[in-house]
């Protein structure tokens, strides 16, 4: 179970109004690599990278390489620890 401080890290993380676009196509979408984000969401391949990150650091998404590209998705780990939080903030 994702701790007090933990939930308040990723509140702060999707507070961010890109990180939480980032997030509800993450959602949406099974498997979206940067140029694929950067098109539903219209940030640059930088920017998009450097919110990646966050993402990661914060254990919330997974990445996975075929070839020269590497797919995001939500950690279903994340997902079911926290889905209270996520609907909470989907509303």
């Amino acid at each position: 179970m994702i701790r007090t401080m933990e939930k308040i890290e990723v509140i702060k993380l999707l507070s961010e109004e890109s990180r939480y676009n980032i997030f509800v196509k993450l959602l949406e979408f099974e498997g979206l690599c940067i140029s694929e984000l950067e098109g539903l969401v219209g940030l640059k391949q930088a920017n998009l990278s450097k919110h990646m990150k966050r993402f990661k650091d914060l254990d919330i998404v997974e990445s996975a390489r075929t070839k020269n590209m590497i797919k995001y998705n939500i950690k279903d780990s994340f997902l079911s620890e926290n889905i209270d939080l996520i609907k909470y903030l989907m509303m």
